[in-house]
């Protein structure tokens, strides 16, 4: 870690607990240049209104990315509503699911936040859940998964740790917001274990091609790239349906009405397994196989989904994306004037009013 990096946390450290009146916080868990730069275009499209809110990234000095050009990203484009906060001690998976040397951080960033969002990423260490690693698990960042998982648990509890007494049940109506690898964050955190690859633990199908020929709806990433190699790589991103359950956050929740199932974008291989008993699940794959939405039974502002609502390629025309050696796709023009559009816009603007709500300090 970097001299300049260093001291800069300490100062964001310090400048935390004394953010301007009328301003509120949000954690955003992996704040590297890129999440940073999704939020800003969400707002900057005012499809996330995060009116008087304060977005401090949140990281572990352990993991793999270099934050210096997170740093860079909020020097050069003047984002001042954005700041980075580094939380130390040793973590690893003898303790993260108990007192550790960040539990005093996490109440810190608990009782000064409304809410937190957490990305998506890279496959979950399986040791972390009882598991051994799976030939097609690949596990590149561990400290980002243990901060994670470690403050989620602090949250939430889980069955790792009957006794542990969760922070919501200070703040029940807490934000808490888990895209793809978040979701699955969410649902380990609390004592759940994942399905490691669907094609082969599910499937019984080890090569790109057979997947291809699968219906969309039942592919949840775009395996094209395992094939190209003649030009850059395609994109893994793949839109396929999901089936909303309704009443619930997906649908009610957000205020979705329509019964057409919607275009979503997936790029996972991994998937929940043994849902427990804290969870609702709000969306399935149009087969019912895999869970593709859920929310806590106990915390109504607990949610996680599978798919990815948050890539600006979905709500800028202008964002094309290599589909193969010579084709491009626009995620936009996917789905514009459709209920599946109304379904995305709906999502951030249903998180936009609960940190409304959730406001701590007054305008």
């Amino acid at each position: 870690m970097n001299f300049r990096l260093t001291i800069s946390s300490l100062i964001l450290l310090f400048c935390f607990t004394l953010f301007s009146s009328g301003q509120d916080t949000l954690l955003l868990f992996h704040p590297t240049a890129y999440n940073l730069e999704v939020i800003q275009k969400l707002m900057d499209e005012e499809i996330f209104q995060l009116d008087n809110y304060h977005v401090l990234g949140v990281y572990h000095p352990g993991e793999t990315y270099d934050y210096s050009k997170a740093e860079s990203y909020i020097d050069e484009t003047g984002a001042s509503h954005f700041s980075l906060r580094e939380i130390r001690g040793e973590l690893g998976t003898e303790n993260i699911f108990r007192n550790n040397p960040a539990s005093r951080q996490f109440m810190e960033l608990f009782k000064g936040s409304s809410g937190a969002l957490f990305m998506g990423g890279p496959d979950i260490p399986p040791d972390v859940y009882g598991e051994k690693v799976h030939l097609l698990t690949v596990v590149t960042d561990p400290f980002r998964h243990y901060l994670e998982l470690s403050y989620l648990f602090h949250l939430l509890g889980g069955s790792q740790n009957r006794e542990w007494v969760p922070y919501l049940e200070q703040r029940p109506t807490y934000l808490i917001n888990g895209i793809c690898l978040g979701m699955q964050t969410l649902h380990v955190a609390t004592g759940g274990s994942m399905v490691q690859d669907i094609p082969t633990e599910l499937d019984g199908i080890w090569n790109a091609e057979d997947l291809l020929a699968l219906p969309p709806d039942q592919m949840h990433r775009n395996y094209m790239d395992y094939l190209v190699t003649t030009c850059d790589d395609p994109t893994s991103y793949h839109f396929h349906r999901i089936k909303l359950k309704q009443g619930l956050t997906l649908t009610s929740g957000i205020g979705f009405k329509s019964g057409s199932p919607p275009l979503v974008l997936s790029s996972h291989h991994q998937a929940l397994e043994n849902l427990g008993s804290d969870w609702k699940v709000t969306a399935s794959s149009m087969d019912g196989r895999i869970i593709e939405g859920i929310q806590h039974r106990k915390y109504p502002n607990v949610l996680g989904v599978q798919f990815h609502p948050e890539k600006p390629g979905l709500f800028d025309p202008s964002i094309h994306h290599p589909s193969g050696c010579q084709d491009t796709i626009n995620f936009q023009k996917a789905i514009e004037n459709s209920d599946s559009y109304t379904f995305h816009l709906a999502f951030w603007h249903y998180l936009a009013g609960i940190l409304k709500q959730n406001r701590l300090v007054s305008d």
